[in-house]
Order: C-alpha cells, then sequence, then structure tokens
C-alpha cells in the first residue's frame, strides 16, 4: 500500500466512512455483484500541504501540495479499493524537488479485531531526469491492522504491522505504527468534532538497488527510522474534516556506500526532520 504511514491514516478515514453492507468474520454476502449499487461505494478524498515530504525516513521535496482520492466497494466479503495519491512540490529548500504520482489498489478482509490488507502500488517520478532518479518503481505489501477498543475501555490505539517489497528497487520494508485519535473536544468543551489524532511509527528499510533500473550504478541502502505526528482535527461537516499539525522522523543509517570521484554516495536529505502540514478531508 502506497506510502504505508500516509496511507494508514487515509485507509483509517476511508473504513470509517464504509457502510454497514460490507462483509466481515467469515461472512460473505453475494449483494454487491447480484444487485449491485452505487450507495455501496465508498469515497475519500483530501488535499493536504505538507513543508516537507518525508517518507520511509527520507526527505525527497520541501514545501509540497498532496491531493489524494480512495474508492472501496464490498465484493464477497472482501473490501476492495482503489485511488491515487501525488506530491506537487511548490518550494524546493534542500535541492529535493520530487514530483510524484502513486496509483494503487488492493483487497481488505476483516476479521473480529484484525484487518488483513494486500496491496500493490506503482510510484510515478514525471520529471525523473531532474531529480536524478528512476522514473517509477512498483511494490506489493501485506499489513494487519487491529482494533483494540473491545480491549482497552472504548480505547482504538489501531496498531499496524506491514511488509512491502518492492522488486524494482530490490527493496525490502517493515513497518509498524500505532494511531489513536483522541477526543480532546469531549474531554475538555463537551465537544465530539473535536479531535487530537497521534500516530508513532517505525520501520526498517534495505533495498539492494537503490536507483532501480534506470541503467545507473547499482547501490544499496539499509537504514532505520522513527517518526511520528500530532494534529488537531475539527469535523466541520459528517462529510468534511480539517486538520494540522506537527511532524518529525528522525533515520539512522543510509549513509554507508563506495566513494565515487570523491564524492560519498547518501540518501536525501537530513537524517532528523521536523515539519508540519495540514489537511482537508472529504467522505461519502
Amino acid at each position: 500500500m502506497k506510502k504505508t504511514i500516509a496511507t494508514f491514516s487515509a485507509m483509517m478515514a476511508l473504513f470509517a466512512s464504509m457502510n454497514t453492507a460490507k462483509a466481515q468474520d467469515g461472512f460473505f454476502p453475494v449483494d454487491s455483484i447480484v444487485d449491485p449499487s452505487l450507495s455501496l461505494v465508498s469515497v475519500s478524498t483530501s488535499v493536504g500541504y505538507e513543508s516537507q515530504y518525508v517518507f520511509r525516513g527520507v526527505k525527497y521535496a520541501g514545501h509540497s501540495i498532496q491531493p489524494k482520492v480512495d474508492f472501496s466497494y464490498p465484493v464477497l466479503g472482501f473490501d476492495l479499493y482503489a485511488g491515487a495519491w501525488s506530491n506537487f512540490p511548490i518550494k524546493s529548500t534542500s535541492g529535493s524537488n520530487l514530483k510524484e504520482i502513486d496509483v494503487y489498489g488492493g483487497a481488505i478482509y476483516t476479521y473480529g479485531m484484525a484487518k488483513l490488507d494486500v496491496g500493490y502500488i506503482c510510484y510515478w517520478y514525471p520529471e525523473s531526469s531532474d531529480w536524478g532518479g528512476i522514473s517509477r518503481d512498483m511494490e506489493v505489501n501485506v499489513g494487519l491492522t487491529f482494533d483494540t477498543s473491545a480491549y482497552l475501555g472504548g480505547i482504538n490505539l489501531n496498531p499496524s504491522i506491514y511488509y512491502t517489497y518492492n522488486w524494482i528497487l530490490k527493496q525490502q520494508v517493515v513497518e509498524i505504527s500505532v494511531g489513536y485519535n483522541a477526543p480532546i473536544g469531549e474531554w475538555t468543551f463537551g465537544w465530539s468534532k473535536l479531535t487530537l489524532p497521534i500516530t508513532i511509527y517505525g520501520g526498517y528499510s534495505s533495498a539492494a538497488r537503490m536507483n532501480g533500473d534506470d541503467g545507473g550504478r547499482d547501490e544499496g541502502k539499509t537504514w532505520w527510522y522513527v517518526g511520528g505526528s500530532v494534529d488537531i482535527a475539527y469535523a466541520i461537516t459528517e462529510y468534511c474534516t480539517i486538520s494540522g499539525g506537527v511532524r518529525y522522523c528522525h533515520r539512522t543509517g543510509g549513509n554507508e556506500g563506495e566513494n565515487y570521484d570523491g564524492f560519498h554516495y547518501a540518501l536525501e536529505g537530513r537524517a532528523d526532520n521536523f515539519w508540519f502540514g495540514g489537511k482537508v478531508d472529504f467522505g461519502f
């Protein structure tokens, strides 16, 4: 699934907007096939701004606009989904200026407190010659997300673990995360619409071909990363939420490699990044 942490948050919003017609716990209805209906389609869209674009511990761009759209439809006990996400830099602060368009799809099966997600994503970099990287790469992923509310007195921490393999970069990624949407509005003013989404994540990435299949030198990189975000979110209506907050990510490793013509190859950007962002979400 695209941008595991970014997508994790997006998909949680999408799951919440799905109607009760979806199947789970071993129930495999055929209604959505024999009697298809647009009422079973779930749509989630958003437009966000980030002062940096950091992915898996690596900074790829400065100030950026990030639009997204997701679709979901229940079929034989699975929630099939597809969507697209983009990063469009509006200002570069460190020489990085990566434009990116991701298209993804997959299936989710729910059983009890667990959601099994199997997905595919294609990354496309429309101006890769300017960035100096590959034009596209692709990966598959499988992940588990858990609803802990039944075991923690109604508190859902949404813990998840994902494994990703990118066969263009020969990259393996394992990432875990925990997210909690704290109802600070209810705690303080009795406003259910005001919440504090908090996410903490960490991962391991090892890629044997950082240059992909662009014909350049193969160069392997291995690194660890941890990060988190804290936002303030307000549900303007049942279908629209606005949010904004701060993010932090730390990377360890990724600077190893051989010297070539006097240069030491390393991952893009700094090892520590602190930035801010916000977005408007719509779900139907």
